[in-house]
């Protein structure tokens, strides 16, 4: 299962350089040092820049997602999460801060029912938000409520018809309901955006097991193996139905290096 993501660091990066308020000379420099570090790889320097940029800017909201952002990346969760903190502290109406703050208590931490409370903060002040339906849905379904995950899967994908990942998601649940009818739809819907969304094909073939229709489940988890070779996963659900169908399984060949 898959969380949406936070903006990358780069993006964050050129909107600290880009606009910049009048400051002084002293900011100037530990954000422009920041960013070298950071596009150098040095995080740890970069960490140490940003805090010396927010010692003089504090209230500065794009150094303070920088900052959370970069935590993340360092695996730093607790701190990231305290930036978010700082972040919704400096402006209560920020519905993004506490969807990524929710994107690392879950994803990170575990910790799915602080996550899921920050999610209906984030919603209440964006409840057009697309992700943070996405990302409830996501975090209800791993808990176990599928009826509460679906209907928030459907809201982002009401809101975002183009979001693949949430008819995907969709699909998945849909099945684990026994729904597979529904379930193949909401695939279908899936893979109607990206055609090359593997996982989409390879759930699509094991709800066709799931309804004895072995030689379409067949050629959807060929087209996944198609699209991802190396994936042992779908390569063992392909022979699954190879064997189902009364066919010989296929053999891979497993490469060890060296020339062949």
């Amino acid at each position: 299962m898959r969380l949406l993501s936070f903006m990358p660091l780069l993006a964050i990066v050129a909107l600290l350089l880009a606009g910049m308020p009048a400051q002084g000379e002293d900011a100037k420099y530990w954000l422009a040092q920041t960013s070298s570090d950071y596009q150098n790889g040095s995080y740890k320097l970069a960490l140490q820049d940003i805090d010396e940029y927010l010692a003089l800017n504090g209230t500065d909201l794009w150094a303070w997602n920088f900052k959370a952002n970069l935590q993340f990346k360092m695996k730093k969760y607790r701190d990231a999460v305290d930036s978010f903190d700082q972040i919704i502290s400096l402006n209560p109406s920020d519905a993004k801060a506490y969807n990524d703050r929710a994107l690392i208590l879950s994803g990170a931490l575990r910790q799915d029912q602080e996550a899921l409370d920050s999610l209906e903060q984030a919603l209440q002040i964006d409840p057009n938000s697309a992700s943070s339906w996405y990302n409830k849905g996501i975090i209800l379904e791993k808990q176990g409520n599928l009826d509460d995950a679906l209907q928030a899967l459907e809201k982002a994908t009401t809101i975002n018809p183009s979001l693949e990942e949430g008819w995907y998601r969709q699909g998945i649940v849909l099945a684990k309901s026994g729904r597979y009818n529904e379930s193949l739809q909401s695939l279908d819907q899936a893979i109607e955006i990206n055609s090359k969304n593997a996982d989409a094909w390879s759930a699509k073939g094991e709800v066709l097991m799931a309804q004895n229709s072995g030689q379409e489940a067949l050629s959807c988890f060929e087209k996944a193996v198609s699209l991802q070779p190396s994936n042992k996963d779908f390569q063992e659900k392909k022979n699954e139905a190879l064997a189902v169908l009364g066919q010989e399984p296929e053999k891979r060949i497993e490469f060890s290096g060296g020339e062949q």
